[in-house]
């Protein structure tokens, strides 16, 4: 592993926790999870705590605490169809046996609550159960070239410097490693904790040039994104009496609309639904020969 303090590789066990090597900065482990935060992100940690509080965060924050029924009002009552590849059928289709798995280094960062995979590490910036490291995915604590895959779910859109995360995760996978990423590309605004950008397919796949294309697609149909912009743009005139009527508001009419998600299932059928997609997907494989990027 890499101390995400001084950059240098080398972390050992000391008491309760980690301790690196180099510059002797330790890394507590609390229920189970390994927090691996260096002091620029503590403070980052404290604002995305702060934001945390707000009135729909802690609503989300107290279903995530339920994994298994965040799971299951994601899929049952949101707004997105989720047709398109997702990553256990990723994972899935790149190792076929289970047997596999037990040799190969794969990280879900942005996990949250969802645990994909027994073998599957998952990495968040907050301690959410299920968390087996507590980070911050531009500064990765692991060495260059050290992991076989990474999947990271509709993520990067609340990462302020998504460019280095991304960069980031190009580093630390080994050449012929895969990634699986998906990212909102028509959607509205969406704090968790904070909402900072989105990307076309193109964008992706701009963004891992030093990764071969397996597969690129449709996340979220058309359908998914209209509900969405729907499910936020009637309930408006209530952002005039108070913001948090109108965000839950949103998921009342989002619960209406739901039902209508299945007519994604037709607009699969359309090369150039892409281009009107709430949600891409990028599935690749990285280069043995060509050079990452700067982080810059």
């Amino acid at each position: 592993m890499r101390c995400p303090n001084c950059g240098k590789d080398g972390l050992s066990r000391a008491g309760y926790g980690l301790k690196c090597d180099a510059c002797d900065h330790n890394y507590p482990i609390e229920n189970s999870a390994i927090f691996l935060l260096d002091q620029e992100l503590k403070e980052q940690y404290i604002k995305y705590q702060e934001k945390a509080r707000l009135p729909i965060n802690r609503f989300k924050g107290l279903i995530k605490k339920s994994p298994g029924l965040f799971q299951f009002l994601t899929y049952a009552i949101g707004s997105v169809s989720y047709f398109g590849l997702s990553s256990r059928k990723a994972i899935k289709k790149i190792y076929p046996s289970a047997n596999e798995l037990k040799d190969k280094i794969i990280l879900n960062i942005g996990s949250g609550t969802e645990k994909i995979h027994s073998e599957v590490i998952n990495v968040d910036v907050f301690p959410f159960k299920n968390v087996d490291i507590v980070s911050d995915a531009t500064k990765l604590p692991l060495k260059d070239n050290s992991v076989d895959m990474i999947i990271t779910e509709s993520t990067l859109e609340h990462i302020p410097d998504s460019h280095r995360a991304m960069r980031e995760m190009a580093r630390v996978i080994k050449p012929g490693g895969y990634i699986y990423v998906s990212i909102p590309f028509l959607m509205p605004f969406h704090p968790s904790p904070s909402d900072y950008g989105r990307l076309s397919a193109e964008g992706l796949k701009f963004n891992f040039s030093e990764f071969e294309v397996k597969k690129i697609g449709m996340r979220g149909g058309p359908v998914s994104a209209l509900i969405t912009f729907i499910m936020f743009f009637i309930p408006l005139p209530l952002s005039l009496i108070s913001k948090s009527l109108y965000q839950f508001a949103t998921y009342a009419v989002m619960i209406f609309l739901t039902p209508l998600r299945i007519f994604d299932l037709i607009f699969y059928l359309f090369p150039s639904s892409i281009e009107v997609a709430a949600i891409v997907y990028f599935l690749g494989r990285k280069n043995r020969s060509k050079k990452l990027g700067p982080i810059l």
